[in-house]
This record gives C-alpha cells, sequence and structure tokens, in this order.
C-alpha cells in the first residue's frame, strides 16, 4: 500500500479555518490561501519486520554424531568458540593408521640411506696404504677387499729375553729399541710379557717380549731391530711390525665409480677411499624418501580435519537459532544454528512493484511500532540495500528494502513494525490542497468571481501540491465542490 503524508499538517489546520468559505454576489465558495515557508513530502508506505542485515550460519564441514552442544538460542557468542563437538572416532583412527604407516616409511628410508651410505668405502683406522685390490670401473660384491691399510704410527717389535730377565719385566716398563742398520735408537715401552718360555736357536731358551714405541718418522714396518730394558738386553733381534692393519673391505655390491688411493697413500681413519655406484640402491633410497614425504602429507591432512569437528562460531553475535542438539547426527553443509551480530539489527520491508522504482539506498526512512497498549515508538532510519530481485505471490512482485537504524532503541528482531520511506523532500515553499489543482491550472476569486490562473507546480505529496509560480500568499484558491 502508498500513502501519501504530509510532514507540515499545521498549514492543513489553516486551511480549515478558511473552509466555511466566503461569499459574493454569485455565491458561496469555499477558499484558502496558499501556505508559505512549508514541507512537502512524498513517501512510500508498507508494513516491515525487524531483522537482521547479515545472518550467519553454524555449518560444519563434517557429517557424525554431535557430542556436545554448547549454546541454546539466545545465547550470546564470541568468533572462534566452540559450539558443536561432532564424533571423531573414525577419523582418529585413521591418524593412527596414518601415524603407523609414517614410522615404516621412516625406518624404509633410514635403512636404504645406511645401504646407500655403505656405497662410500671408508677406512677406519689411519694409515699407510699397503696395497689396493681393485681399480676404477670393477665391479665388486659385498665383502671384496679394497685395500689393505696399516697404521706406521704405532710399531711394535717382539723379541726374546733370557727367562730370568723376562721374569723381572712388565708393561709399561721403558724399553730402548735399537736399529743396527740405522744406527738409531727409539724408548719404547713393554707392551706385553709372554706367559711362556720358547725355546731359541743354539740351545737356549727364552720368554718373548712386546715392546711398542711411536715411529719417529723414517722407520717400516719389517725392519731388524733389537731392544733392552734396564740391564737386559734380548737374545735375538726382531722385525718391526705396524701396531694396527685393517683390510678395508666393499659393503655393497656395483661398480667402483671412483677411487682415491693408491699404494703408499696415507690415510685417516674415516676417509672415504673408493664411491660405488649401485642405481638400484640410490633409487630406493630416493622413493623410500618420496614415500615418507607422502605419508607425512597424508598424516598431516588427517590431523588438520580433526579441526573440523569441533564446528565454532564465525563472528561475534547472538544465536538466532539452533536446529540440532546432543545425539543428532549432522550432515556435512547442513546448518546447525544461525547466528546475527546484534549491531547488525535493522528493517526488512517488501514494497510493491508499482513503487520500487521511486525508492532509492540513501533516503530517509521513518519506523514506527505500536504497542499492545497503543503507545508507538519511533525511530529513523536510511535505506541501504534494494533488491534487484522481487518475490512474486498472487499476481504482485514485491521487492526487500533493507533499512539501517540509527539507534535500535527498544526494538527486537521479529517486531511489525511500519515503515514510511521519504521518497522526494522539499522545504520552504508555497503549497494549496492538491484537490485545488487540476494540471497546471487552479481557480481563485478575482473581484467575487471564479477565475482560472495558470500555475507552475512541483512536488506533491500527503495531500498538497507545490506551487513554484502563478500564485501570491493573499490569493484565494477555491476548493473544488463548492
Amino acid at each position: 500500500m502508498r500513502r501519501y503524508v504530509r510532514g507540515a499538517a499545521a498549514a492543513l489546520a489553516g486551511w480549515l479555518l478558511l473552509l466555511a468559505g466566503c461569499s459574493s454576489g454569485d455565491g458561496d465558495y469555499a477558499v484558502v490561501t496558499p501556505t508559505v515557508d512549508d514541507t512537502v513530502e512524498r513517501t512510500v508506505e508498507d508494513t516491515g519486520t525487524v531483522g537482521y542485515a547479515e545472518e550467519y550460519s553454524v555449518t560444519p564441514a563434517v557429517s557424525g554424531k554431535i557430542l556436545s552442544c554448547a549454546v541454546e538460542e539466545g545465547d550470546p557468542v564470541t568468533e572462534g568458540q566452540a559450539l558443536y563437538t561432532i564424533d571423531s572416532g573414525e577419523l582418529e583412527d585413521q591418524i593412527d593408521q596414518a601415524r603407523i604407516s609414517l614410522d615404516s616409511a621412516q625406518a624404509s628410508l633410514a635403512q636404504a640411506q645406511d645401504a646407500c651410505a655403505d656405497l662410500n668405502v671408508t677406512s677406519y683406522v689411519s694409515g699407510t696404504v699397503t696395497s689396493v685390490s681393485v681399480h676404477v670401473g670393477d665391479f665388486v660384491s659385498s665383502g671384496t677387499p679394497v685395500a689393505q691399510v696399516e697404521d706406521n704410527r704405532t710399531l711394535t717389535l717382539t723379541v726374546p729375553f733370557w727367562t730370568e730377565d723376562a721374569a723381572g719385566l712388565s708393561p709399561g716398563q721403558s724399553a730402548v729399541i735399537s736399529f743396527p742398520a740405522r744406527g738409531e735408537t727409539v724408548t719404547g715401552t713393554v707392551s706385553r710379557v709372554y706367559d711362556t718360555p720358547t725355546a731359541l736357536t743354539g740351545g737356549r731358551e727364552g720368554v718373548y717380549v712386546e715392546l711398542s714405541f711411536q715411529n719417529p718418522g723414517a722407520v717400516l714396518a719389517g725392519e731388524s731391530a733389537s731392544a733392552s730394558v734396564g740391564s737386559a738386553a734380548c737374545l735375538e733381534s726382531g722385525t718391526v711390525e705396524a701396531a694396527a692393519a685393517q683390510s678395508i673391505y666393499a659393503a655393497q655390491s656395483g661398480q667402483i665409480l671412483t677411487l682415491d688411493i693408491q699404494t703408499g697413500s696415507a690415510v685417516t681413519s674415516g676417509q672415504v677411499v673408493a664411491v660405488i655406484d649401485n642405481a638400484n640402491l640410490t633409487n630406493a633410497a630416493e622413493n623410500a624418501a618420496l614415500s615418507l614425504r607422502s605419508a607425512q602429507v597424508s598424516l598431516e591432512q588427517l590431523e588438520d580435519r580433526l579441526a573440523d569437528y569441533t564446528v565454532t562460531a564465525p563472528t561475534d553475535g547472538v544465536v538466532l537459532s539452533r536446529s540440532f542438539k546432543t545425539g543428532d547426527f549432522a550432515a556435512a553443509g547442513t546448518p546447525l544454528a544461525t547466528l546475527a551480530r546484534p549491531e547488525d539489527l535493522c528493517v526488512h520491508a517488501d514494497i510493491d512493484e508499482l513503487y520500487i522504482n521511486e525508492v532509492g539506498v540513501g533516503q530517509t526512512a521513518r519506523i514506527t511500532f505500536t504497542g499492545d497498549q497503543g503507545d508507538v515508538l519511533s525511530y529513523e532510519g536510511t535505506v541501504t540495500r534494494v533488491d534487484d530481485a522481487g518475490v512474486t505471490s498472487g499476481g504482485v512482485t514485491n521487492y526487500t528494502v533493507e533499512i539501517t537504524l540509527d539507534d535500535a532503541g527498544d526494538l527486537r528482531y521479529g517486531m511489525n513494525v511500519t515503515v514510511e520511506i521519504i521518497t522526494a523532500r522539499r522545504e520552504g515553499c508555497m503549497t494549496v490542497p492538491a484537490s485545488a489543482v487540476s494540471g497546471s491550472t487552479v481557480q481563485v476569486l478575482e473581484n467575487g468571481s471564479p477565475a482560472d490562473r495558470t500555475v507552475e507546480t512541483g512536488l506533491t505529496g500527503g495531500g498538497v501540491t507545490e506551487i513554484r509560480s502563478g500564485l501570491s500568499p493573499e490569493d484565494q484558491v477555491i476548493l473544488p465542490g463548492s
């Protein structure tokens, strides 16, 4: 329904004082004089409903039984607050299985990496390479000797002493090592005294004693030397040997890709002396790494989904409706509850298609609510949205208009109100009753007789018409039917 309401009702009251009419020789006429400095409003009026500018659905991303519901209708909530908890038992089982798969993938990768590490052939002692058994390009299998290394930094000499002299020797005693061919001596230490005597040449009998000493730099394994401990001298000379010797073996099969040693090379403990090429092992390690990453991603995705089973509030607000409770089955995508923000309270009015073109964003609106005791509450607002699509019912199409309230006051969600949208307004103008105007003509009394007067009209609304020119405040305008 459309109604026209005039803002300045005082003018109409003034006209009523003149409706008693005035008389002339030709008859009686009901006349009024134009109202000056008046206000004309054209309005569209309809009913509306108090609602919210935006409502927020609390919608789960997963399906399942609702284990808990923490809110009731009307409860205030904050953004991120847990509202519903959905049973995640099946997902947790999947997470447990994914963790087992991850552990298995980690073990497989560690095994593959260990196997690849064995492709680097390493010396575990420091010393000198005494022999090399392979060449670059050779194919080797696990356990194939690659090289022999001796530690020439610490040397040993084992020589016999008279049984009586050996009885007085013990590990740790200082010894003098002599090299007849060099004419040099070095200091050593008794490291072992053998338990039983041994028969020597010439019918002699002695006990072997092992001595150790640090290589002064020029002594080689295989040289001849003799020794004395205190006043006891050895019975025979012996051969110098390296204290430690090691064979370097290939731990994996494959082709020798690099070989960084040769006979006489010095090596240190932990040094890689050769590299074996085995594509099967390296490919297996790469595949194991990919499998591990896949298992990690799968677990992360499942753990991320776990958060979906706690449904939270999308914004601060109040619960308008709650459709599901504890024990119900929640379906993914089906709203469980609806929220709104109290500050978004507004009015929605459905405007008839005949008048919707007069309504626009930014127009002022008056909202009134009449209580059960007849008390009237009035509010101001502004049109903030006009829907482009209408809803047709009973052959009439209505378009929803949203009005934002300056102050919601005592209005509550769901109240039915009267909406008056001011579509046009003129202030400080001259007006006459709209019924007195016919097109661009009004009748006035001139010398006691009716006379037509051409006028320029403006806005019509609230039962009055704006007169822009053609009348003066003193003119007597004849009302029709008089």
